[in-house]
Order: C-alpha cells, then structure tokens, then sequence
C-alpha cells in the first residue's frame, strides 16, 4: 500500500509541475482582459467620457430615451445618406438618390432595394410614409411637422413628400445629423405603440450591429455583428470584429495601462491626454494616430453693440493683437496645435469656400505696429499711464469672459489678455459660472467672450454656407441684433439662397459675398483650430484612419464610425521583438508581469510602470486549445501509468 501511494504521488506531482510548465508557456497574441465577456480577438473596445445611464431603452423621441456613448448612436443606428467631411463626396447609404419637383414643392426620396432592418424585415418606402405621419401627429414642432403637408408611397421604394414651401435643402433631413435627428423608423416594430414611451429595446436598426448584451455595473455595452447585413451585398461593406464594445474610459493611470496592454483600442481623445500619447509613444506599444480638427474653431466674439467695439477698426485692432501662433504653441488637447486661418474649419468639404484672395485682402495677422496704426487713425491716443483712450477720454478696458482652466478657452483668453495689457489696453478675465456667463451673452452683458466661433455652426454639418450665415439673419437673431452680427444685405442675400438649387452656379458671387463680409467686419475672429488627436491601438485591428490615410473623421464618437469599422481587418501577428529596450515609466497603480509574443513585459507600479525588454527571445506561439489538450492528456497517461502499477503490485 505504501507503494502504492508513493506513485500516486509522484503522478499527482508530476501531473502538476507538467502543467505548470505548460501554462507558463506564451498561447498566442489575445491577452483576455477579465472584465471582458467575449473573446479579445473578435472584439473592437472603444470609450466614452458619457457615465452611462440608460441601458435599457433606444427611443430618440423621449428624454432619456437613448444613451449617448453606449453605441447605438455609432454603429447601430445608420442614416439615408452621409457626407465624407474631408472630401467632401457624398456617399448615399440606404438611399439611390432624390430629386425636387414643382420649384422645390415636392421632395422625391428613392430607396436603396435590398436595405433590410437587423430583424430581417426589408426598409422600405411605408418606413418613411409611417415615420412623417408619426412626427406630424405626436410631435408637432419637430422640423417634419414645420415643413412637411404629406407623404405618400408612390412604390415600395419610392417616396413622394410635398412641402408646405419651397425647400430645395429639404434632402438634409435624411442626413447623418439631420434637422430632425434620428426620426425614420421601422412602421412593422413602432406601429401601435406610444412614441412617448415605447423603450425600442432591444433595438431595430438598419445597421451593421445588434445588442448583444449590457453591463449596468461595468457601464459597458456590447453589440454583436449583424450576420446578415445588407450592406455585405448591396455595397460590399461587411466589418470584421464580431462585437463592438463600448465601455465608461476608466481613470486616467487605469486608462492608459489598458492601453498598453492592448485592452483597448480606441480611447476617448478628451480623456487620453497629450502626455499620456507621449507615454504610449515612448513606450514602443503598436499605435497609430490621427490628430483633426473639430468643425469649429477656437475663437473671439465681440460685443458690437457696445462702443469701441462696434468700431470695425477696433476689432481688427483686436485681431492684430491676438498671437495665433502663440496659443497653437500652448495648445493642450493635441501633440500640436493649428492655428486657425479661415472662418470655418479647415476641411475638404468647405474648400470651396476658401477664397484666396479674399483672405488675403483681410489678411489676419499678429502686427502690433498695425493695431497701433489702426487706433490712431480713429483718433485714439496713450494716456500718461500709459493706456489708450477714445478722443472723449474713455479708457480703453475690456473683460474678457471665458471658461476656467485648464480650457483652451481659458488659454487664449489668458493669451489675448497679456497681449493687450503689454499694448496698452486694460483687459482682465472673467470665469463666470456656466448659467452667469449664458445670462451675460443673452443680455450683451460683455465684452468680449472666448468660445469656438459661431459661424461654422449650421454650415459645417451641411457643408453649405448658407446654414451659418441663416443664424444671422435679423429674424433669427431678433433682439440679439446689435451685440451679435446682423446686416439688412446679409439679409438680402441668405432670402435670395432660400429657394435656389444649392448647386445653382448663380450662388458663387452670393458665397463669396458673405465671406468677404464676416472677413471685412469681424464680428468673430478665429484662433485656433479645434484639434483633437485620436490614436488607436493595433495589436488586434489595422486599418483605422491616420495622418497619411485620412479617409474618413476619425471621431468615434461619431455616427461614421461605420466606415471605419468596414475598412477594420485582424492585425498581421508582430515580428519576433529586437533586443534590449529602453525603460519608459507611465501613471499606473499595480503589478503585473506577463509574457506576450516572446517579450517579457515587467510593470511595476508605484505610481511609475517599468517596461523592459530584457533580451531577445524566440518562442513558436502555441494555439489557444493545445495547451488544454495536451495537459488533459498527460493527466490521463500518468493516471494509467500510475492504475497499471498499482494492479500489478496487488497482482503480486
């Protein structure tokens, strides 16, 4: 007996340290996060800066209906047709096209066959019919209801809208974004239920994605391929990772060792700061990056309706003071800064806005000698201390309201402060709170306020100029007229633009006219534009937009995110790592030691984590499910080696 213990021991032993040995060996490039319920490999793991409340409901027409952040605004939801904002192109998605009728009375939308929603049940014209009468009955102030008198299904894919006026922009509301957001939904899953309070869950969508489930208390979504989709034949577009998975950016130390770890593939640009892009940078981890502007650049507001600044003069004045150059140098949100040259962003889709010579006449530029220039043609002088004066004795002092620090509001404020100070013009910043500033700017209780520029806003999304300068016109402004921009020619123009064909050739003059205005009377001035700089990490997924493949906004926050999930594919497996490395320390708060793809990777967190590579060392990587085969079957050897020894000791 005392035998036979001995080699059931020594098996139970052997088996053991066999298996110890084994698991100590690399299984190959996916690194299960333990947070994470599907397979690394198959997954795409993106981050909000949204703390996520909703998770139970898609419903656009309720608030609180959807969850910002969660995905489904993304990569679940898709809309008629998109714009590509740096090119320009359109890309008609679920729709052929459209045409206008009766001098832009009657809208024509004509539907892609073959668009099918994630149930299986085809989109067709009756979505569209059922969608407008649904808006005109619950929903009475929705820009449906405003402009729309009927719809009708001339054929299952054919829809004829009749407007209440012409409305030759009336296409936009099919749009990513549109006037009316996402209103067109499935009449075979909405019809008979109240739009107040139907939760749409799990969700019926046209897109590439499905729920697959949520996680309350890990503030994560996951959605699952849509096997079936439609885009596979219609467009030939089919994405590659299994599961999209949207989780709550953890703390920024948590955040970024994630990150090196390759547990996530895109974070939130808001949230992965310029030092933590150095740090991932410096340590050697398989990134790429794809810093872009924003549609809207940093800039000044002036109060016209208070005087000097209702002088034009004064403005530019401003303008010849304000160091661009100097702000993009400090600027915090990107690796680097841009300064902004056009009233608008600096994107493919607006170029054609870019008038040359036009920014040249009004050429904006940091030229002290010019302000000065300025200021005494209007008469203006320096007093014994040193400041300006009008030529009625009035000092010229200003406050300029902004957010705090550490926003790039707040930078440029700081920034133009100093330069007027130093010029001899008293100036101060003011940090109201959100509801003091917002009362301060609806009265024109300021001066001069710091906030991403206003004209851009309406005409970006459209790529029409004619959006921004509408915001203008004197009967949307009202009794804003005054400390905001408004012109009776501006006016002129934006009633003439109403009712043309966007594409009327006859507009150019019209377009040019209103560039050379805002150029001319600076009620805005641009500083900075608006960079955030995503990077993506690829260990598992290649093909996601860069510097020199700029191919789409690589926002993924935005609904485009489609587009860059379909050009996705699974990473090619990393050559053997070289020899010794440089440490990099980063923010982190644990230990862990790991070993991947033949690197032996050591962080040791105490407020640093150390990354070395301590030599080159070859390792063929072994498949996932070897290592559990192999190990059941020397359990089973050893057991039988061991049972046969046994029968023949007792057989003796």
């Amino acid at each position: 007996m005392k035998y036979g213990r001995k080699i059931v021991l020594a098996a139970l032993l052997s088996t053991f340290l066999l298996i110890s040995l084994l698991s100590s060996l690399p299984i190959g490039r996916a690194q299960q996060p333990a947070w994470l319920p599907v397979p690394r490999d198959q997954a795409v793991i993106i981050e909000t800066d949204v703390d996520p409340a909703v998770f139970d409901k898609a419903n656009p027409f309720i608030p609180g209906g959807t969850q910002w952040g969660s995905g489904w605004h993304q990569n679940v939801v898709e809309w008629d047709w998109y714009i590509n904002y740096i090119t320009g192109e359109y890309i008609l998605w679920r729709i052929s096209g459209w045409e206008y009728k009766d001098n832009f009375r009657t809208f024509i939308l004509k539907i892609r066959d073959g668009v099918k929603w994630n149930d299986g049940v085809q989109y067709t014209a009756e979505d569209v019919v059922f969608s407008v009468n649904l808006q005109k009955q619950y929903f009475t102030s929705s820009f449906i209801s405003l402009n729309v008198e009927s719809a009708r299904a001339i054929d299952k894919l054919t829809v004829e809208i009749r407007l209440k006026e012409p409305n030759p922009r009336f296409h936009h509301v099919f749009r990513m974004w549109g006037p009316n957001g996402e209103w067109v939904r499935p009449k075979h899953v909405w019809e008979g239920k109240d739009p107040l309070t139907f939760a749409n869950w799990p969700p019926v969508e046209t897109g590439p994605y499905k729920l697959w489930k949520v996680f309350p208390d890990l503030k994560m979504y996951v959605w699952e391929r849509v096997e079936d989709y439609w885009g596979k034949t219609v467009h030939g577009k089919f994405p590659a990772p299994k599961y999209v998975v949207w989780r709550r950016a953890p703390p920024a130390d948590v955040d970024l060792a994630d990150f090196l770890r390759g547990d996530v593939d895109s974070p939130i640009p808001f949230l992965f700061t310029v030092d933590m892009i150095r740090t991932a940078k410096g340590s050697g981890v398989s990134m790429v990056e794809a810093p872009f502007p924003d549609p809207v650049p940093f800039g000044i507001q002036f109060n016209m309706a208070r005087y000097p600044l209702s002088l034009r003069e004064v403005r530019w004045a401003i303008a010849y003071l304000t160091n661009k150059d100097k702000v993009a140098s400090l600027y915090p949100l990107a690796l680097e800064g841009k300064p902004a040259y056009y009233i608008h962003a600096d994107w493919g889709a607006l170029k054609k806005y870019e008038y040359k010579d036009l920014y040249e006449k009004y050429k904006i530029e940091y030229n002290p000698a010019k302000a000065e220039e300025l200021l005494k043609s209007l008469g203006f002088t320096k007093g014994p201390d040193g400041i300006w004066v009008t030529p009625n004795g009035t000092r010229l002092s200003f406050t300029i309201t902004t957010w705090g620090p550490p926003s790039v509001e707040n930078l440029i404020a700081n920034v133009l402060a100093d330069e007027l100070n130093r010029f001899g013009i008293e100036a101060a910043v003011l940090t109201p709170s959100f509801a003091t500033r917002e009362e301060m700017r609806r009265t024109g209780n300021f001066w001069i306020d710091v906030e991403v520029s206003h004209l851009p806003h309406g005409m970006w999304i459209s790529g029409d100029i004619y959006e921004g300068a509408l915001r203008h016109h004197s009967k949307i402004r009202g009794a804003e007229c005054g400390k905001q921009f408004c012109n009776p020619r501006l006016d002129e123009i934006v009633d003439t633009l109403r009712t043309r064909d966007p594409n009327d050739p006859a507009n150019e003059p019209l377009y040019r006219e209103i560039v050379e205005m805002f150029l001319r009377e600076l009620p805005y001035l641009p500083v900075v534009e608006k960079i955030f700089h995503p990077v993506f990490g690829t260990k598992y997924w290649v093909g996601w937009p860069t510097t020199d493949n700029m191919y789409i906004i690589p926002y993924n926050w935005w609904p485009q995110l489609i587009f860059i999930l379909f050009e996705l594919k699974p990473a090619p497996p990393a050559p053997p790592p070289p020899g010794q490395q440089t440490v990099t320390q980063i923010l982190t708060t644990e230990v862990r030691t790991t070993v991947v793809r033949g690197e032996t990777i050591v962080q040791t967190i105490a407020r640093t984590v150390e990354q070395t590579v301590t030599k080159e060392v070859q390792v063929e990587i072994v498949p996932g499910w070897v290592l559990p085969a192999v190990a059941a079957g020397i359990v089973i050897g050893i057991a039988g080696i061991a049972a046969g020894l046994l029968v023949r000791r007792r057989a003796k």
